[in-house]
């Protein structure tokens, strides 16, 4: 597959990529044949008919054929400080069976080689922008994101029960990210889940958020044992966190999760719920109701055994979705077309637009970024992806 990373003009330099047909996707923008695109790395400059694009141009041209192009994809959910667990993740036994594996391994910052090497896979699949989540390794990972030319938010997520006695965005975040031309690569807080992280400071980040004007990630209803332990306080999670995670006296909310998140005040247009997969019809319209974003991450799902998200009744109930990888901890790559595949197999009658929407305009708006990111169109900075050969029947029209 043609790579957006590759810079044949050398860096910052126009070139021009042709193809058969072009998917702007930019509302109202109808479908380009015999389509140019000129880029300055991933930053458009001219988009349109070939003939009328490339009038005067002189840099190389790269003509990729019967191919279609669309925006650089925007991966909604990633922990890139797990690229060191891939190929090391346990047969699918459910969460709380993966998350004790996963905090009894190796949790050291991973090497800049290996965080380069995962960001080059994203790049090489079609993503442009990232919104990462994790601790420790979020300015190893600004860095990463960075010198690969990917845009995106680094999430330090919140965890535990516990007042933060720091800031919610350490300093060395903020340091990293201060180097990002244009405020590329952003800093922000998140919060982990309902059970893991303390009312007091999900509030916290979240009103941090608002005041950085970025989205407020949360893994929400993403398993059963987690639906169980806010219902009734009991279950396989209840034990593995007990005396460790939940605080002592822990009393369940007695709701589902997206209840609980409303009660809180944690839902909103500026909200990303991340998995979304043990939802009921109340919940589902709680979610549509307040605008809140909802992030599926199909793959990462079944490798862990938590079940299948409802793509098409959230969309029928009007939640914008989104798609993520998740991490190789969970997942086999970090390639977000291999995420559609795995939803529409699951999802076989989701409209095109729905899909692309949740690869492209929907994290782009959630960002902030609709007239950057998720488009073809002049001053876009997302660069562009190939639609893969086996996908183009179900989404090379767009509708």
């Amino acid at each position: 597959m043609w790579s957006s990373t590759a810079d044949p003009a050398g860096p910052g330099r126009p070139r021009a990529v042709t193809a058969k047909t072009a998917l702007p996707l930019a509302d109202g923008t109808a479908a380009l044949d015999d389509a140019a695109v000129i880029l300055a790395g991933r930053r458009i400059l001219d988009v349109g008919k070939r003939r009328l694009v490339l009038r005067g141009f002189t840099g190389p041209v790269d003509d990729l054929g019967e191919v279609v192009l669309v925006p650089g994809l925007v991966n909604a959910h990633s922990h890139l400080e797990l690229a060191g667990r891939l190929g090391q993740c346990p047969p699918p036994a459910g969460f709380a069976a993966w998350a004790a594996w996963l905090a009894a391994g190796d949790r050291r910052v991973p090497p800049a080689a290996l965080l380069d090497r995962a960001v080059a896979e994203m790049a090489g699949s079609g993503t442009g922008a990232v919104i990462d989540v994790g601790g420790r390794a979020g300015p190893a990972v600004a860095d990463a994101l960075l010198r690969a030319g990917l845009a995106g938010l680094v999430c330090h997520e919140a965890f535990g029960w516990r007042r933060p006695a720091k800031a919610l965005v350490p300093a060395a975040l903020e340091a990293a990210v201060s180097h990002a031309p244009d405020g590329a690569v952003r800093a922000a807080a998140s919060g982990h889940a309902l059970y893991s992280t303390s009312p007091d400071t999900l509030r916290l980040a979240r009103e941090a958020c608002r005041l950085r004007q970025a989205p407020f990630c949360l893994h929400l209803a993403e398993h059963a044992e987690e639906a169980e332990l806010l219902r009734s306080g009991t279950g396989a999670l209840a034990a593995l966190l007990a005396g460790s995670v939940l605080p002592r006296g822990y009393a369940p909310p007695g709701c589902s999760p997206v209840a609980e998140a409303a009660r809180q005040g944690l839902l909103g247009p500026d909200v990303l719920a991340v998995h979304a997969v043990w939802l009921d019809a109340a919940d589902r319209r709680l979610l549509a109701e307040t605008g809140t974003h909802v992030c599926l991450c199909p793959r990462s799902n079944a490798r862990i055994g938590v079940g299948t998200a409802d793509a098409e009744a959230l969309l029928a109930a009007g939640v914008p979705l989104c798609l993520g990888t998740d991490s190789l901890a969970s997942n086999t790559d970090l390639d977000l077309w291999n995420e559609v595949r795995a939803l529409l197999a699951a999802c076989a009658d989701l409209p095109a637009r729905a899909v692309l929407a949740a690869l492209t305009a929907n994290p782009a708006r959630l960002l902030g970024r609709p007239g950057e990111l998720g488009l073809l169109a002049p001053g876009a900075v997302g660069g562009l992806a190939v639609l893969p050969d086996d996908l183009r029947p179900r989404l090379a029209d767009g509708s």
